[in-house]
């Protein structure tokens, strides 16, 4: 592969306020307006998230509710839901590995994702940096910005300028110049001391900062900061993205809101999660050797298998396969009130196969 071909692509995903985004995906008539969250409705406790409404009338993370009300009385004010942020959170990270093994979730406001090509074959970065884009959007109701960069640093100034919901590619070769411009509060963890001291030094960008004579440096900041500092300002001597742990299972599973849903609409909705569920084990280079498929009624739980030798390797054929199972059990559709596929048995193309899942089977499994 040429060079550039080569060169590391890392996405950066701004979620920030993500408590907020999650509460707008879950009440879309919230867009647009101030929201807050965190606290009691008393106006107890503190603000764990404001919207960027709510922060241009002064609101603050951290900031008592009583305080933030005062700033903003005409706010929606929610006290938050720390279940309900946590799986939102893990299906982005879950979606993100469907991706890459290298994924980065330093907190629930960011993602770091190295999309490097691994081979001629891999897609394109920018191709699957708007495709993730697309689902947090429609798929999980989120919004994002997105930078796409050869640095950790380029992305996270991309993903700035992108806010609130767009991605901005910085090309090879263009970085230098892209961060040279950029105002030193983008260096990661630069005490306030030093950020003081190159300020008052006339340094106040990062070009500035790159640019400057290693010794003139160390005389502001010291020896020790000098050479890390010009290293960050050029997004330099930066640690990979780290490659993630293969999971040992994936599952996927929705909700089913509308009792009128039909045969129909619910088989898509479980091949759909069979799709899902499999292109996680992509990055990996995973084959499953068994598929579930769950559904749960108000009083029953219905769950079918089937093992498959030498396992699950291809998106259709878990379509094809979790479409299957679920046909025997679908009546009646409409009680149907969620539904889940699981893969498990993962492991390598081509690796031997337990003795104790020789074969393949159906079970029906009746839980109440």
């Amino acid at each position: 592969m040429r060079a550039a071909a080569r060169a590391r692509r890392i996405l950066h995903i701004d979620l920030d306020p993500f408590f907020v985004s999650v509460e707008r995906s879950l009440d879309p008539g919230l867009r647009g307006r101030p929201v807050v969250v965190g606290g009691d409705e008393d106006g107890s406790g503190i603000v764990a998230a404001a919207s960027d409404e709510a922060r241009a009338r002064g609101v603050r993370t951290g900031q008592p509710v009583s305080a933030a009300k005062r700033l903003c009385p005409e706010g929606v004010f929610r006290r938050g839901d720390l279940d309900t942020y946590a799986r939102v959170s893990d299906d982005v990270t879950n979606l993100l590995l469907s991706v890459s093994r290298r994924v980065e979730r330093p907190s629930a406001d960011e993602a770091y994702v190295d999309l490097t090509r691994e081979s001629p074959s891999s897609p394109g970065a920018v191709a699957v940096a708007e495709s993730l884009k697309d689902d947090l959007q429609r798929r999980l109701g989120l919004d994002a910005s997105l930078g796409l960069a050869c640095s950790r640093l380029a992305a996270r100034v991309a993903s700035s300028w992108a806010r609130p919901r767009g991605l901005l590619v910085v090309l090879p070769g263009y970085e230098a110049s892209f961060l040279a411009r950029q105002p030193l509060c983008f260096l990661p963890e630069l005490p306030p001391h030093l950020e003081r001291a190159l300020e008052q030094a006339g340094l106040v960008t990062l070009g500035h900062v790159a640019a400057c004579e290693a010794s003139a440096l160390a005389e502001i900041v010291g020896a020790a900061a000098a050479t890390r500092l010009q290293e960050a300002a050029r997004g330099e001597g930066e640690e990979a993205v780290a490659v993630t742990a293969p999971p040992v299972r994936v599952q996927e599973e929705a909700v089913i809101r509308d009792r009128r849903t039909d045969r129909v609409a619910l088989r898509d909705v479980v091949e759909g999660l069979a799709a899902r569920a499999w292109r996680r084990l992509r990055p990996f280079g995973l084959v499953a050797g068994t598929m579930t498929v769950e559904l749960k009624r108000a009083d029953t739980i219905v769950r079918r298998e089937e093992n498959v030798e030498p396992g699950l390797a291809d998106e259709e054929t878990a379509r094809a396969m979790a479409s299957g199972l679920v046909e025997p059990v679908l009546d009646p559709a409409s009680g149907v009130r969620s539904v889940q596929v699981r893969l498990s048995r993962l492991g390598r193309p081509g690796a031997q196969a337990s003795l104790f899942f020789a074969g393949a089977g159906v079970n029906p499994a009746p839980s109440h």
